[in-house]
């Protein structure tokens, strides 16, 4: 299951991206916006870290399994 380990390391490191796009919006743009821009940021990271999460309870032995059944 290498396509699902692939998945699971590029969405963390869209999540990482995220996070340093949130902390340079917080630090550059000071007085115009930037906690309510910053915070939408988050928010989209936060979501992205959810879909990690479930993604990491994946059984990939048990998909593997059920994938060899049908063929």
């Amino acid at each position: 299951m290498a396509t699902l380990n692939e998945c699971k390391g590029e969405l963390r490191s869209i999540i990482n991206e995220l996070c340093d796009i949130e902390w340079g919006i917080r630090q550059d743009f000071a007085g115009i916006g930037q906690d309510l821009c910053a915070d939408c940021v988050r928010r989209i990271a936060d979501k992205y870290e959810g879909v990690l999460a479930r993604l990491e309870r994946v059984n990939q032995n048990r998909i593997a399994s059920c994938l060899t059944r049908e063929e």
